[in-house]
Order: C-alpha cells, then sequence, then structure tokens
C-alpha cells in the first residue's frame, strides 16, 4: 500500500512538473533564478527539466518546497489541468533523488548510484509526459477547430434556410399583390360604361 500510495504521488509529481514546464516555464524560469540558475537565451523544455531535477537533488536545497509551492499557487488559478495539486507529491520527488547516507562507504555509493539513476528516470518521464500533453493539447485543439466548424457551417446553413424562407414569402406576398391588381382590372372591365354628363343632350328640333 505504502509503495502504491508512493507511485501515484510520484506520477503526480511528474505531471505536475511536466505541465509546469511545459505552460509556465516564465514562472519556472523566475524560480530558477532563486536558486542561481539563470539562462542566456530562451531555455529549451530538456533543459528547464534537467536544472529542475538537478536543484531537487540538492540536500541542503529548499528547492523542491518552493516549487510545490509554485505548483499549489498556479493551481488556484483555476487551471484544467491543475483542479488538485497532490500535497506533497512534489517533495516527494525530490527524497527519492536524495542520497541516503549509510554507515559503509559502499553503501553510500550504491545510494547515490541509485538516486542519479531515479533522476535520470524521472527526466525521461518528464520528457514522455510533455509530449503526451503535447499530443493531447493537438488533438484538443483539432476538436475543438471541427466543432468551431461544424457550428459555422450549421450557422450558415441555418441563415441560407432563413433567406430562402424570406425570399419565398416575399415572392408569394409580391404574387398576391399582382393577382389583386389584376382582379380589379378585369372587374372594372366588366362594368358598364358611365353615361356622360349623367343626362343625353336634347338635340335642335
Amino acid at each position: 500500500m505504502a509503495n502504491k500510495t508512493k507511485q501515484l504521488k510520484y506520477n503526480q509529481a511528474i505531471d505536475d512538473i511536466s505541465y509546469l514546464i511545459l505552460h509556465y516555464p516564465l514562472e519556472l524560469q523566475q524560480l530558477l533564478r532563486v536558486y542561481g540558475i539563470t539562462f542566456r537565451d530562451r531555455p529549451s523544455h530538456k533543459a528547464l527539466i534537467n536544472e529542475t531535477v538537478e536543484l531537487m537533488k540538492d540536500e541542503k536545497s529548499a528547492f523542491a518546497k518552493a516549487l510545490a509551492e509554485l505548483i499549489s499557487r498556479l493551481a488556484g488559478r483555476e487551471d484544467e489541468f491543475w483542479g488538485a495539486v497532490a500535497k506533497g507529491a512534489v517533495g516527494i520527488l525530490g527524497g527519492l533523488f536524495k542520497k541516503k547516507k549509510r554507515r559503509s562507504s559502499g553503501s553510500s555509493n550504491n545510494g547515490a548510484a541509485a538516486a542519479a539513476a531515479q533522476a535520470a528516470a524521472a527526466k525521461r518521464d518528464m520528457e514522455r509526459r510533455m509530449q503526451q500533453m503535447r499530443e493531447e493539447q493537438r488533438r484538443r485543439d483539432e476538436e475543438r477547430r471541427r466543432e468551431e466548424a461544424r457550428r459555422r457551417e450549421e450557422q450558415k446553413r441555418k441563415e441560407a434556410e432563413a433567406k430562402k424562407k424570406t425570399n419565398m414569402m416575399l415572392m408569394i406576398g409580391g404574387g398576391v399583390v399582382v393577382l389583386g391588381i389584376g382582379a380589379a382590372i378585369l372587374m372594372k372591365s366588366k362594368q358598364p360604361p358611365m353615361p356622360y354628363g349623367g343626362q343625353r343632350a336634347q338635340m335642335p328640333k
């Protein structure tokens, strides 16, 4: 059970840090600068991963705690990904990288090797997770574009139908007017002519 909980927190930390690097690189760079890490040019995602993991390996550094606080603060923006941050997940990840102090030098070396291997694995996991996140984002964007295109087509269809209906009503209305005028002319033509002056003129005798 303890191993399962640790694995879940490890996965959560990988997700959190990967998402942070992918979507909030400037905020992470500001935090790295506090701990003496600066970049001349815009850093790649891989460079941010490397520096982040290396700082988390430092036993004397409070970076892991500061990183967890940064993620918690950004999660408070109601980000669509960060619904809830697993507290302590980043701390668990940092603890995996730190060398275990042993009495014998052999055990110490083994601990350092294990920590280095774990850090390398975490870097690979972050790179892989970021790639998955990019692919997921592309699929969401593509789905959103298709949905927007579908809505535009539906709107065009409705507008075309409304225009067609309006034109038909105008044509029907115009036809009714023409028929009405024609009927009036026809009725008038059937009436007898009115007498001139109302009285017949008397012929002289």
